[in-house]
């Protein structure tokens, strides 16, 4: 074994992974690069996603210029059962689920952690960019180049698992990523980045709730934060916070209308104004505290992140351990708080993510 041991390298086929296993091979890591299979595409690849036959090749034929082993490994079933599953049944209930973040968790640091432990491998790298460090504190998560930070989808990960994960290109700018994977001499370095989750084959993921069967959900009614009649859907599932498009047509004088909530008790979607999405305050649930010790007195000041890439907003975050239950309470009015969604929470004075949550809903 090379003296920085042996470490797992998650390969989707594009450059950011390839270059990750690059740059770890020349830092003497007994690097092993693994592309997971995770569906069986029913349909010819989507432009914008990846996980198809020609990435498995691009992944093969970086890391034999790499040199190093490849493996195309079957995490089908794992990949159903912990993403598609719950991003069907989230849905189903009326939220808005975060897929990637259920990768991350479940899947790449979950079976594909178990698969590198049996080979002997302390770590699994990835190619986000977000920079990790591990200390006698234990791991600290950092935001990565701002313009293609991806810290928010690693937020669900426990402090266990962000112990044993590395970014090799967590440094790095989009552009020294392409470099290197030049001076390295791979042919994925002007490859295209992947944009949109990869089971959505044709781009609408509502094609993949109608294939687990929720198509045939029931119909139910569209109502006014007032409580009046508007309209009727198809299904809450085809609709989340902050949607305009696909609502019954209605003739109101003070504006166009939103998805303000979902309640899928009385399978009713309730839209309102643009001003009555605005909420000052959020409840989650799933809490992950990364940095436990800064939550210990209620109202901790954070800058908090409610979907991915949205701005961040200054809040105060209190946790209730007994309820495994985190509330914020924003500075400034945050629009479109999704149930479903996983809120980031990072330090008020710099890029550090102290914890994340799943939004159960706005307050």
């Amino acid at each position: 074994m090379q003296p920085n041991g042996r470490v797992i390298v998650a390969m989707s086929g594009g450059v950011d992974s390839a270059v990750a296993a690059g740059l770890l091979a020349e830092r003497g890591y007994d690097a092993i690069g693994v592309t997971m299979k995770t569906y069986s595409a029913t349909k010819p690849a989507y432009a914008k996603s990846c996980c198809g036959a020609d990435d498995f090749d691009d992944a093969r034929r970086s890391a034999a210029k790499i040199g190093i082993p490849h493996y195309v490994l079957d995490f089908e079933e794992a990949f159903r059962r912990n993403v598609v599953d719950r991003f069907v049944d989230d849905y189903r209930a009326g939220r808005t689920p975060n897929p990637c973040v259920a990768c991350n968790n479940f899947v790449k640091l979950g079976t594909l952690r178990s698969f590198a432990a049996r080979m002997g491998a302390r770590y699994v790298a990835t190619g986000h960019y977000a920079r990790l460090t591990v200390g006698d504190d234990g791991p600290r998560l950092f935001a990565g180049d701002a313009a293609k930070d991806q810290s928010y989808a690693l937020a669900g990960l426990t402090p266990a698992q962000l112990a044993g994960l590395i970014l090799p290109i967590g440094d790095l700018a989009k552009g020294e990523t392409r470099a290197h994977a030049e001076r390295l001499g791979l042919s994925v370095a002007q490859k295209p980045e992947s944009q949109d989750i990869c089971f959505v084959e044709g781009g609408d993921y509502r094609d993949v709730l109608e294939r687990a069967g929720v198509g045939s959900e029931a119909a139910g009614a569209v109502v006014t934060t007032a409580g009046e009649r508007v309209g009727s859907h198809d299904g809450i599932s085809h609709f989340t916070v902050g949607q305009r498009r696909g609502l019954p047509a209605t003739h109101f004088n003070d504006g166009p209308r939103y998805v303000t909530s979902i309640d899928p008790k009385t399978n009713t979607i309730v839209i309102g104004r643009e001003d009555e999405l605005a909420a000052y305050a959020l409840v989650a649930h799933e809490v992950n505290l990364i940095r436990p010790a800064r939550f210990a007195q209620p109202g901790v000041p954070v800058r908090a992140m409610t979907r991915y890439r949205s701005p961040l907003n200054a809040a105060r975050a209190t946790y209730d351990a007994s309820r495994d239950e985190l509330r914020l309470q924003f500075a400034m009015p945050e629009r479109a708080i999704a149930p479903g969604q996983l809120v980031a929470l990072y330090d008020a004075d710099s890029n550090e993510v102290l914890a994340s949550a799943t939004i159960r809903e706005a307050a």
